[in-house]
């Protein structure tokens, strides 16, 4: 029989080695963490930064009804933890957290076995509080069910797994707290929660924090060394500081706005023949990209459209309307598209193509050949032969975004190879981008990089051996040639 000096004895231990919420000291970022009484909080931590640790204490203080910080419901509350996996995510990290900060008398019977069922997942308190456990490798309806006051999410779970557990909040106007170092690069955590935080657009919907992992006073001197060496300056960056980065995975990583983003063109004062690309959508934005070719022969794409929810009509009738206030109208050489825009509509044997035409907006159909596509993209990122204009807002967000399709689970990313194929997703600008690019000779830019941008006056339109006018294939007995695009334009 265990005696009370034994019994003593072990619980200092307890207290030395695993603190729990009673010994808990959150330094400067983990303290602002756990006050903000935003509805949604997003800890960007460094590898060693205590993100995790702020996440599982977050978790205790709202299954104990003890939060030192703010007002939370009452307990009983229900909450849910979803991690990366089960074995490492769920096994390895979140559970050893909430287990080493809840204090043992929260717990039934004092007991961690007899708080937490296996089978079920499921974590259940003294005071009736329950919290679930999931995993970013199930699939999305295995996260649906009934209300939840809170949900902890540690590292980035794919968005369709991150939306389900918000409708899980609706009802009770839960909170959630996502813990993460963003080794993915700039993924949707980055578009939908980080960029609209820094440009305040967010208000008390969430909150962002960066936590440095040189933060974390706990940490051993020279561990944070030992634990980035031979690996890459953008990974060294995302593990040391939780810094989102242009990480492997990017379909366009040279992209750089410092290098590629020029100040806005007056559209009325390009002397250079204007070519327009575009990708048709229907829920999906439509976007429209014009530009013009310089005389070096470097592209520069200085003006987009970006709509959705409006018929072919709208879509043209903003395009021509466009283009006759700014003067351009006859300046635009021609038009290039979604081969798709072809097809007929089985029920009144309409494209829209020829919706377009009706319009006076006239399009050729592009090389769809997509990996040469991206190629040809990313040799004149790589070269400085595309420039884009600062008000070019959507492309430049899409270039920044747009990411190789990955596996659906973390296993079966390292399990096989890197798929080949971009995502379908926010991929509307960039994708009339390269109908764009594909338009023009292979050979117009010569690849020399210009320090500076300086639109000047054309003592050409194209290259010398490509040269030609809107008049060589418009409104001529050989009006279905175009130099460029071939007999089917």
């Amino acid at each position: 029989m265990t005696t009370f000096r034994e019994e003593f004895a072990g619980s200092l231990r307890r207290r030395v080695t695993s603190p729990s919420l009673l010994g808990y000291t959150p330094y400067e970022i983990q303290e602002k963490f756990h006050a903000s009484d935003a509805i949604g909080r997003l800890l960007l931590g460094g590898n060693r930064a205590g993100k995790t640790v702020s996440g599982a204490t977050e978790a205790s203080f709202w299954l104990t009804g003890n939060h030192p910080y703010r007002r939370i419901p009452e307990p009983p509350v229900f909450g849910r933890g979803v991690s990366v996996d089960i074995e490492q995510g769920l096994k390895k990290i979140m559970l050893p957290e909430l287990d080493r900060w809840l204090p043992r008398s929260a717990l039934v019977s004092g007991s961690w076995e007899q708080s937490y069922d296996k089978q079920s997942r499921v974590l259940t308190l003294a005071n009736g509080s329950k919290m679930d456990f999931l995993t970013g490798e199930m699939d999305t309806e295995k996260h649906a069910g009934t209300s939840r006051n809170f949900c902890w999410i540690d590292e980035e779970p794919p968005e369709s797994i991150f939306n389900e557990n918000m409708l899980r909040l609706v009802d009770v106007q839960g909170n959630w707290w996502m813990t993460m170092t963003p080794v993915l690069g700039m993924t949707w955590v980055y578009r939908r929660i980080y960029e609209p935080f820094t440009e305040g657009n967010l208000h008390d919907e969430a909150a962002v924090f960066q936590a440095p992992s040189e933060y974390n006073p706990f940490l051993p001197p020279g561990a944070l060394d030992a634990m980035l060496a031979g690996m890459s300056s953008e990974e060294r960056e995302a593990r040391k500081y939780g810094k989102f980065v242009a990480a492997s995975g990017l379909v366009y990583p040279s992209f750089n706005p410092a290098l590629h983003v020029v100040d806005s063109i007056d559209p009325s004062a390009v002397v250079h023949p204007i070519i327009t690309g575009m990708d048709h959508g229907l829920r999906n934005p439509t976007a429209w990209l014009w530009a013009y070719v310089d005389n070096e022969g470097r592209i520069i794409v200085f003006h987009e459209y970006y709509e959705a929810e409006r018929t072919i009509t709208e879509h043209a009738s903003e395009v021509n309307f466009w283009e006759r206030t700014r003067n351009i109208q006859f300046k635009v050489n021609y038009r290039v598209g979604d081969p798709s825009i072809s097809q007929r509509n089985a029920v009144n044997g309409e494209s829209v193509q020829s919706e377009y035409s009706r319009d006076d907006v006239f399009i050729g159909l592009g090389n769809n050949d997509v990996p040469y596509g991206l190629n040809r993209v990313r040799r004149l990122l790589d070269t400085r032969g595309l420039l884009i204009t600062n008000d070019c807002t959507h492309l430049i967000r899409e270039l920044h975004t747009y990411r190789w399709s990955q596996f659906a689970s973390m296993k079966a990313r390292e399990a096989k190879q890197p798929k080949e194929a971009p995502e379908k997703r926010n991929d509307h600008a960039v994708d009339a981008l390269r109908y764009l690019v594909c338009s023009r000779p292979e050979n117009e830019w010569g690849g020399a990089d210009v320090p500076h941008f300086e639109p000047r006056t054309p003592s050409h339109t194209v290259p010398r051996d490509e040269e030609y006018t809107e008049r060589d294939f418009l409104g001529s007995d050989n009006d279905k040639y175009h130099p460029v695009l071939g007999d089917d334009w």
